[in-house]
């Protein structure tokens, strides 16, 4: 498995992203994705030239091309690794999700927190920036 971002989770679901094996994300990138597709006073990078139908798709993903983890498998987790690393919420549920699931993060550049490199390689995460 390999967990992805918001910008890379809508490319995904796009069929515009080749990665071998299941590709998953985490509810907090899930719910930025759809937050930044509802909200229509807005036009940024992830809404820009999204097509009704991705943003039908978007909403229910299907699981052969994204998998929306479960928060609740590794809040615990999540909350230990906030404490031992400074995290915010959104990071620590990505990385608790890796080393749950045993599996590779992949993030898109602008999506890559400070000392999430630090992180991972910490966490023996293996982590990619598209």
């Amino acid at each position: 498995m390999i967990i992805v971002d918001d910008r890379l989770s809508l490319e995904a679901l796009g069929g515009r992203i080749g990665v071998a094996g299941e590709v998953a994300t985490t509810w907090g990138f899930h719910y930025r994705l759809l937050r930044a597709l509802h909200d229509e006073t807005r036009l940024g990078a992830l809404s820009r030239h999204v097509s009704p139908r991705l943003r039908g798709i978007v909403a229910d993903p299907p699981p052969d091309r994204l998998v929306v983890l479960d928060p609740r498998l590794v809040t615990r987790l999540a909350a230990e690794l906030t404490v031992l690393h400074g995290l915010n919420l959104l990071a620590a549920e990505l990385f608790a999700s890796a080393l749950h699931h045993r599996a590779s993060v992949l993030l898109s550049a602008p999506n890559v927190g400070r000392t999430w490199a630090d992180v991972a390689a910490t966490e023996g995460i293996a982590l990619e920036i598209a």
